[in-house]
């Protein structure tokens, strides 16, 4: 088939699904948007934002149900990561000037397929599907979200849409660091010793029970107030940072295989030398100074100095075996297709802190931003609908 006949296939495809969005009153959509950098105060409730078009062949169009907040998600609002995001959103749009505005944020998602590029097999209209999306992309807090397939898979059909939003960016965040940074698997971790540092945030909780799951033997930190709940995910030892005893406690306990640290270098003096000797053993950390670094520096130098610091970091660990490594979300559809097996089997359970309605974004991102999360922080936009169809069954009562 001639270029030209492509063109003209795909602006049909994308004509007509304009026209039957418009047949359906969907030419618009709510979203959460911020038009300049600072605090939850910045998030806008835009009313007229434009549905995303499908217009490559491996995009999914999703409406969403329920998506979660992130820590991520409050640093982005802060400028976080602007400098290397909008160099990644000029290079996709093929753009000279900044892309950093309007910043719809929300990594992960649940919701149903609304339409599918002409390349897509896995999923169909219909389809209730789960997702994380890459940090330089527009997010799930709106009504709708674009999303290429190869980030999506079905969701787990034993939790609802809420219950699922707490999954996919923390579950994929311990996946890469576990098996893809890290270097276990299902195999070959069992017996093994991990350090959890930061264990009640979203992608702690998801390595415990990961982790458990293959047969680790898992020591996890955290505060007093949430010790009971991290030993109820199956945590072997728990470790409350806030005794005085603490620091001399973890000294005791040497002999890790891993550590997987999630707050980003809170004991550097005692972590390394956690770690077992000549055995291959490794500190992973998904907090790196990478984005912050080109944030400071510029994209160049700091993605320079990012290099040096991690020659230094893994040239000083290698002196006695061991390994430093830093971990990095991936977007994976097939990772997340295994999870939602492991969640249908309730061999990984959700753990939620606090819902919200859509209207209440701001407060679920001021919530987040205080930090000591106890579980997933998510946005239910059922609620919003339940609660109003209730209000127009009342009206009609009343009539």
């Amino acid at each position: 088939m001639y270029p030209s006949h492509l063109w003209r296939k795909g602006v049909l495809s994308t004509c007509r699904f304009l026209h039957s969005s418009q047949k359906c009153g969907m030419k618009t959509m709510q979203a959460w948007q911020a038009f300049e950098y600072g605090n939850p105060e910045k998030l806008q409730l835009n009313t007229v934002a434009e549905i995303p078009i499908v217009k490559n062949g491996i995009d999914v169009l999703i409406k969403v149900h329920a998506a979660s907040v992130n820590p991520l998600d409050v640093c982005m609002l802060e400028g976080y990561g602007s400098t290397a995001f909008n160099f990644v959103r000029q290079i996709n749009n093929c753009s000279l000037t900044p892309q950093g505005f309007p910043l719809q944020l929300g990594r992960d998602f649940s919701g149903t397929v609304v339409h599918v590029g002409k390349c897509v097999r896995s999923v169909k209209a219909g389809d209730e599907v789960w997702g994380a999306l890459s940090p330089w992309q527009q997010g799930s807090h709106a009504e709708y979200v674009l999303a290429p397939v190869c980030y999506i898979s079905k969701k787990p059909s034993s939790v609802n849409h809420a219950e699922a939003s707490s999954f996919p960016y923390a579950a994929l965040t311990a996946w890469s660091a576990i098996k893809i940074f890290g270097g276990l698997c299902e195999k070959s971790t069992y017996g093994k010793r991990v350090l959890v540092i930061g264990s009640t945030g979203g992608v702690g909780m998801f390595s415990i029970q990961l982790l458990k799951l293959w047969g680790a033997d898992v020591t996890a930190v955290c505060a007093t107030d949430a010790v009971e709940l991290v030993q109820s995910l199956g945590a072997d030892m728990v470790l409350d940072y806030q005794s005085p005893e603490f620091k001399q406690n973890l000294k005791q306990l040497n002999g890790f295989d891993a550590i997987l640290d999630n707050v980003g270098g809170e004991y550097p003096d005692l972590t390394i030398d956690l770690l077992k000797k000549w055995k291959n053993s490794k500190y992973i950390t998904v907090v790196s100074p990478l984005l912050k670094n080109a944030d400071d520096r510029g994209l160049v130098l700091g993605t320079f100095m990012s290099g040096l610091q991690a020659s230094f970091d893994t040239a000083m660990s290698f002196k006695d075996g061991r390994s430093f490594r830093w971990a990095y979300f991936v977007p994976n559809g097939c990772a997340l297709k295994s999870i939602a097996k492991l969640v249908d089997n309730k061999q990984v359970n959700p753990v939620i802190d606090k819902v919200y309605k859509f209207e209440e974004v701001p407060e679920a991102f001021e919530k987040v931003a205080k930090g000591h999360a106890r579980g997933k922080t998510i946005i239910d936009y059922s609620l919003c609908d339940e609660e109003s169809s209730k209000e127009n069954k009342e009206q009609q009562q009343n009539v």
